[in-house]
């Protein structure tokens, strides 16, 4: 018997650095208490006031469909569904802070007017699949934190961008099961793309499939770009149609691995794998000139380097066995090679580390003008940066006070 896992494994693993990194177990009861009901209360204030909402008796051929998906997707909580009269092919789900409320599926009536009952299935599926996962919660809980993105550090903001677009494959996941017709998942996810109601135009499933592996191609080939928060089409559908027809589990997950590998491109460049071992390695340099290497330390280099790889602290411990001055020479070099315009950046970031701990130390003020000078930066521009810094980082030493 075929039985695959819906859970995607770089998703989990995003899902957990986000909760850790957001002190959810905390930031979430705060975030009760701060919005309490507010929120819930408006979002279905605006639904009970100007949608229309699905039950057995207004729309019941539709509640059908929503619970004949609920129970297929053995999801147990209570949902609303709701319909709005916007003609943009859309639906979106958001997830209840109470477990007594229901959570709300809003569908657009747009998605009416060009789907069918199996295409509407994938739909609701989806969204269910993003309350089973937590998507939207986690989502939440997020802009809770980071109201403004511009305040959000590097190594959380593309977290979250890398997050968004694979939840999105995980939700398909989901409405595949919900209707088992890969022809139908299809051409919902094109018929969102396009508008289009594709029966009348007389486009076959078997021109679409062609169509997008066409297209995959030109992604396989780095060509392509994706800024939205949605994965691109040519991805979702091969993603979809790998776990509609993968025989095993390992089969599966290795052609996730270079979908994966795409998508990841669209977040982390090449550069940035070299960034990250200098990250790492000139880290470990500095935090060891006073051979007092401590916590605060550690923390900078490894909020630097999550900015570039996903398994910071696994990166920075594999370079630590290694020869670090050696890993720390090449990545500068390799980081020149391709933008000999970072060098002013690869200064900063030292002059970060060594007045993460607080402290100024003569031998990591030495070593800074002499990196500095090696990629050949004036010691005044070295020192205006370091004022900066100390500007910016200074915390006056207590023991003064004694």
């Amino acid at each position: 018997m075929r039985t695959l896992e819906p859970s995607i494994g770089l998703h989990t693993l995003l899902w957990n650095q986000i909760f850790e990194c957001l002190q959810a177990q905390t930031t979430y009861q705060l975030l009760c208490q701060c919005e309490g009901d507010e929120v819930d209360v408006r979002m279905r204030s605006v639904m009970e006031g100007n949608s229309l909402k699905v039950d057995d008796q207004l729309l019941a051929d539709f509640y059908s469909l929503c619970m004949e998906v609920k129970e297929k997707l053995q999801f147990n909580e209570p949902i609303d569904f709701y319909i709005t009269g916007d003609s943009d092919v859309n639906a979106m789900s958001f997830a209840s802070t109470d477990k007594d409320r229901p959570h709300i599926i809003e569908i657009n009536s747009g998605l009416f007017n060009l789907m069918n009952r199996e295409e509407l299935k994938f739909v609701i599926g989806h969204e269910i699949g993003h309350l089973i996962n937590q998507d939207t919660a986690i989502l939440r809980l997020f802009h809770f934190v980071y109201p403004d993105i511009d305040s959000c550090p590097l190594f959380m903001s593309r977290r979250l961008a890398l997050y968004r677009q694979i939840s999105e494959l995980g939700a398909d996941r989901y409405g595949y099961m919900a209707c088992e017709n890969l022809d139908a998942c299809i051409t919902s996810i094109f018929k969102i793309a396009s508008g289009l109601f594709l029966e009348k135009m007389n486009v076959s499933i078997d021109t679409l499939i062609q169509e997008n592996s066409q297209r995959l191609e030109y992604f396989l080939n780095d060509k392509g770009k994706s800024d939205g928060t949605h994965p691109v089409n040519p991805i979702r559908v091969q993603a979809m149609s790998l776990f509609a027809r993968a025989k095993t589990q390992k089969a599966l997950d290795k052609g996730m691995d270079e979908l994966i590998g795409i998508m990841q491109t669209f977040i982390y460049k090449p550069i940035d794998e070299h960034i990250s071992t200098f990250v790492a390695s000139a880290g470990l340099l500095m935090a060891g000139i006073d051979g007092k290497r401590n916590k605060n330390e550690d923390d900078a280099i490894i909020s630097q380097l999550g900015a570039f790889c996903l398994l910071p602290i696994r990166q920075l411990k594999l370079i630590e066995k290694g020869d670090v001055n050696k890993v720390f020479n090449d990545s500068v070099q390799a980081i020149l090679d391709i933008d000999s315009s970072m060098r002013t950046s690869l200064v900063g970031y030292v002059i970060d580390v060594a007045f993460a701990d607080g402290k100024l130390d003569p031998n990591e003020i030495t070593f800074i003008y002499k990196f500095a000078q090696s990629l050949g930066i004036p010691d005044e521009d070295t020192s205006n940066a370091m004022h900066a810094a100390l500007v910016q980082n200074f915390r006056p030493n207590i023991n003064g006070l004694k």
